[in-house]
């Protein structure tokens, strides 16, 4: 209980975060992973994906997208050099109307990607999936967001390394979806 005084200055009250963990065996399973998180999805949700090089960023995305436009054969790659992969609504969409958008900053300098996507708007009304989203910088990082963090967790070839998956949930909106995530 916060007790204040007359006249005592307001404090703001920041929700911690909420913190899960999940160990990923198979690829299959972080494409599994990024289909859950598809299903949870809702326009202006902002994922943000942590992991080093080949911890299984694009994987889950991959899983993710295919199960947002229903078609396992959908074909999702790292938008490194694109920078921004936008998918629209096509009628496959899992949210009629909703694009994603598919995000790799690895190549920019922080802060620089609001130079080149209209972050508001994606973030109001698209889903986003940010691959090295610490280049957003603190000033454009959204406040309520999914961050996700990927590690490589045991020994296996490529894309079969065993990965551990943990959840960070800032603010309400996905807070509140995690037991759902996590069932």
């Amino acid at each position: 209980m916060l007790l204040l005084w007359p006249g005592a200055p307001r404090a703001r009250l920041v929700a911690s975060a909420v913190t899960h963990s999940r160990l990923l065996p198979t690829r299959q399973d972080t494409l599994d992973l990024g289909a859950r998180l598809a299903d949870l999805a809702l326009p202006g949700d902002a994922l943000l994906l942590h992991g080093s090089y080949g911890a299984g960023k694009t994987c889950l995305a991959r899983g993710f997208l295919q199960r947002w436009f229903a078609s396992p054969d959908e074909l999702v790659t790292s938008p490194s050099y694109l920078i921004d992969n936008v998918y629209p609504d096509d009628g496959r969409a899992r949210l009629r109307g909703v694009a994603v958008h598919h995000l790799d900053l690895w190549r920019l300098p922080e802060g620089k990607i609001a130079q080149l996507v209209d972050l508001p708007a994606v973030f109001a009304d698209a889903v986003s999936l940010i691959e090295w989203p610490e280049r957003l910088g603190a000033r454009l990082t959204p406040p309520e967001h999914l961050a996700l963090r990927l590690v490589i967790a045991g020994e296996g070839e490529g894309e079969e390394q065993p990965r551990l998956a943990t959840f960070e949930a800032h603010g309400a909106r996905w807070a509140e979806r995690l037991p759902a995530l996590l069932g």
